[in-house]
This record gives structure tokens, C-alpha cells and sequence, in this order.
């Protein structure tokens, strides 16, 4: 089975959510690509650049035992930058996983190599000040909720999967712009024999929101559910329990009832409404229903 995130990678042009990185690479030098969450791109774009000029990209990830030490810099990069070939890059993911020994040897390798370099990190830190001076540093911002969302819906129309505009919403949310996570939870979903429920566990590992609604609307249980709650943050409930309602298959007047609790909770605690007293009454209003008499 191909990985979607592998399949579907972008091109140049394609590339999301880093408009300010795409205008420094227009002068090609050696470049370190560095955010501290992972899946904002690093990777796909350097292999978009070198897709783009049509040029040989060597790919190494820098984290494993093999390829983090010193000997495989000098036995393996050295010798690969040093063809005469000056349009090639090298690309070494994770390279703030390689030993002293080996970023300081890699040093002289970047200094008199024919080609160009790309070191992507999450931990700036990790790199040496001499490979730093050495390199362009650029950083990249996690991807953006709606940039996400539109990734996924145009890979979930390329691979025929069937799902709707709020459980992308739900997958962009849980995975918090990591693009390339949110596309590995797209193809998990793809395959998952309940979607429903893969989605619900992507939620909030605080409250269960199916549990939740079943208390409020089977069981009629106003003190369990409202137990449920506790040690969570209020808007996070009301946000949880929301996103669950409006991609579940419930029927439209349960869903509007959640809507309206959802909109009024939100209302009291931007008013002030202490938060006790507004989670509260979120939990009687799903299981109520919307009163317009309290909001005239």
C-alpha cells in the first residue's frame, strides 16, 4: 500500500502555508529548514526544488546509527560532493541527530562541496553555530487549519474517499498544523472499518463525546454527564462535543440542539459567565434543548 503523504507530496507551486520560505530559496546556497513541529513541509520542499530544476536530490536521514557519525560523513558525503557535479543537493533530514564529530566534519564537506545542502531540524539548538554560519536558516510555521483542510479534501477527491467538510475540520484540529500527520490520518480513515468512531478518537482524549451525548440524550443522566467534564477546560468541552455533533449521522433537530448549547455556552463565558456555572448549563441545555425565552 503507497502512503498517501508520499504519493500526494507537492510540487513547487503546490507547496502551502510557507510564502515567506518560498521567497528565500530563489538564491540557491546551502539551507537549514527548521521548525520545531514536524509536518510543516521541510522535506517536501526540498525535494519540489529539486524536482523543479530537474536535478539528482540524495536523501539521507540523519537520525538513524548509521548515518549520524562521523565516519559516514567522510566515507559516504564526501566522496558524493566532490563529482564535479555543482546542480545536485543533498538533503539530510533530522540532522540535529548528528554527533559533534559528525556536524563538525560536516563543516568542511559544506565548504568545498559541488552541490548545495539541505539540513532540515526540529531542535535549532542541536545544530553547531559553524554549520549555522554556514547555511541559510529558514523557519517554517506550522500549516494553517484551512490550508490543511484543503490538502485533504483534494487528496480525499483524488482517492475517491468519502467524507465530509467536518471530519476534515476534525482531523486538521487533532493533528494541530502537521499537515503530513493529518494525511496519514485521512488514508487511516480511508480504511477504517468505523469512521465514526476513528474520528471521535481523534477528538479529545478528555471527553468522550459519544459517551457523552448517549448520557445526555439516551440516558437522561444530567450527573453523569456533567461529571464527564470535569478537569477540562470548558470551551474545549463545548468545542469537542460540537465537532462530534455536527459530522455525526444524528438527526438534524438533535444536531441543532447541540448548535444552540454550543453557541450560547460560548456566549456566557465571553460575557464572564463563571465557568462552572456556564459548563453547567451547556450539559442542561443538550439535554433540554434551546429555550429562547433565556436569550430573547
Amino acid at each position: 500500500m503507497t502512503i498517501w503523504a508520499t504519493e500526494y507530496r507537492p510540487t513547487l507551486s503546490e507547496i502551502v502555508g510557507q510564502n515567506e520560505v518560498i521567497n528565500e530559496i530563489t538564491s540557491l546556497q546551502h539551507f537549514i529548514f527548521y521548525s520545531p513541529q514536524a509536518g510543516t513541509g521541510k522535506t517536501s520542499l526540498a525535494l519540489a526544488m529539486a524536482k523543479d530544476l530537474g536535478w539528482p536530490i540524495h536523501v539521507f536521514n540523519a537520525s538513524s546509527k548509521k548515518t549520524r557519525g562521523i565516519d559516514f560523513v567522510e566515507e559516504e558525503l564526501l566522496p558524493m560532493s566532490r563529482t564535479g557535479n555543482q546542480n545536485q543537493f543533498f538533503l539530510l533530514d533530522e540532522a540535529d541527530q548528528l554527533t559533534p564529530a559528525a556536524q563538525s566534519a560536516l563543516k568542511g564537506v559544506i565548504e568545498n562541496s559541488q552541490g548545495y545542502f539541505i539540513l532540515t531540524c526540529n531542535d535549532l539548538s542541536k545544530v553547531s553555530k559553524w554549520l549555522q554560519s554556514r547555511c541559510r536558516v529558514l523557519r517554517f510555521n506550522p500549516i494553517s487549519k484551512d490550508d490543511i483542510v484543503k490538502r485533504l479534501s483534494m487528496i480525499a477527491g483524488k482517492t475517491g474517499t468519502v467524507i465530509t467538510e467536518g471530519q476534515l475540520n476534525l482531523i486538521a484540529d487533532a493533528h494541530e498544523g502537521d499537515l503530513r500527520n493529518s494525511i496519514n490520518a485521512l488514508q487511516a480513515f480511508s480504511v477504517h472499518p468505523e469512521p465514526e468512531g476513528f474520528i471521535n478518537g481523534l477528538v479529545s482524549q478528555g471527553l468522550d463525546a459519544k459517551h457523552f451525548l448517549t448520557l445526555c440524550f439516551r440516558e437522561n443522566d444530567y450527573n453523569l454527564a456533567l461529571k464527564e467534564t470535569y478537569g477540562i477546560p470548558p470551551r474545549e468541552v463545548v468545542k469537542t462535543v460540537f465537532d462530534y455533533a455536527i459530522t455525526s449521522t444524528a438527526k438534524v433537530d438533535s444536531i441543532m440542539r447541540i448548535v444552540d448549547a454550543a453557541a450560547i455556552t460560548e456566549r456566557d463565558l465571553i460575557h464572564g459567565v463563571e465557568e462552572n456555572i456556564a459548563i453547567a448549563n451547556f450539559v442542561r441545555l443538550c439535554m433540554e434543548g434551546y429555550t429562547k425565552t433565556l436569550y430573547p
